[in-house]
């Protein structure tokens, strides 16, 4: 996170909130992940035992984190960006890149994966998909529809974090605009006497 996001504070807008605790919720996957293969691996080596849905169902934990993820990062603004420009620039600059990436590139993209992953789910459901596997998980669909709602949750992010930089650029603009009136009523004041 930039310093000059870091050092102002602002309170969570709800939809933030809510990925925050998704998120968060999400983390905690990871200790049941660490369990299921520590579990695999001792039914494996130790009992010469092996379950398809044991290994199945830590392909299903890491996708639920990594798809909740991706929100998560973006409210925490710990997401992935060209740091060797984005440093460089000032805040008025970095907000303005941050809502052209957001209308630009990050919408069109979410509204793509969205879209596409609908009947990908809806498919999987209406046919009752399962594991190929003769002993793996049913309900294929259900992992599925992590898509969909991970991108739905990145959308809300992204409007939450578009608002905090159009109020940013709005207050910085009314603080100029202050200041340069100041200054020119303080001119005439002096040139006037």
């Amino acid at each position: 996170m930039n310093d000059d996001i870091k050092d102002a504070p602002r309170k969570p807008s709800i939809p933030d909130r809510i990925i925050l605790g998704i998120g968060h919720a999400a983390a905690w996957l990871i200790a049941v992940l660490i369990v299921t293969i520590l579990v695999q691996v001792i039914l494996r080596y130790v009992f010469a035992k092996s379950f398809v849905a044991l290994e199945e169902i830590q392909w299903h934990i890491y996708a639920v984190v990594i798809m909740l993820g991706i929100s998560y990062s973006y409210v925490k603004d710990s997401h992935i960006r060209l740091d060797i420009m984005h440093s460089r620039f000032s805040r008025p600059t970095k907000e303005k890149i941050e809502i052209m990436g957001i209308i630009c590139f990050l919408w069109p993209m979410i509204f793509v994966f969205f879209m596409h992953s609908l009947p990908f789910v809806a498919e999987s459901f209406r046919v009752g998909e399962g594991s190929d596997a003769p002993m793996g998980l049913d309900y294929r669909w259900a992992i599925k529809s992590i898509i969909p709602i991970s991108f739905f949750l990145l959308f809300l992010g992204s409007v939450s974090r578009l608002k905090q930089a159009i109020k940013y650029l709005k207050t910085e603009y009314l603080k100029t605009n202050h200041s340069k009136t100041n200054y020119l009523n303080n001119r005439k004041g002096s040139n006037g006497s």
